[in-house]
């Protein structure tokens, strides 16, 4: 995991659960997914999840509300895989994935797989 502005257990051990790198350093290079905020050319700003900076699906990437939780775990959910390790880069991490709603789904994950 690579982070610029502190150490975070909580995200590192979603990285491992969900099998993604996180990361807040825009420099790390390819990366799978982006999730920010972009400025209009009319000063408003707007949420971007998208694989491709250069390639936006309107519908699907771009958001007038801030997303919520959940919609930000399935879209990193999208891009992850068993056998290779998604690049995720978030332009804040607080914002988008608040530590104590990823500790709670954390817990979630925890229960689930002790009920099996």
């Amino acid at each position: 995991m690579n982070m610029t502005t502190k150490t975070m257990s909580v995200y590192d051990k979603l990285a491992e659960a969900l099998n993604v790198e996180l990361t807040d350093d825009y420099r790390s290079g390819a990366m799978d997914l982006e999730i920010g905020t972009w400025n209009t050319a009319d000063g408003y700003e707007v949420h971007v999840i998208t694989s491709d900076a250069r390639n936006l699906e309107w519908e699907y990437d771009v958001y007038y509300y801030e997303p919520d939780f959940n919609t930000v775990i399935d879209r990193i959910k999208d891009v992850s895989y068993p056998d290779d390790k998604a690049v995720i880069f978030l332009a804040d991490f607080d914002q988008y994935l608040p530590e104590y709603e990823v500790q709670d789904y954390l817990d979630e994950l925890k229960d689930e797989n002790e009920d099996e």
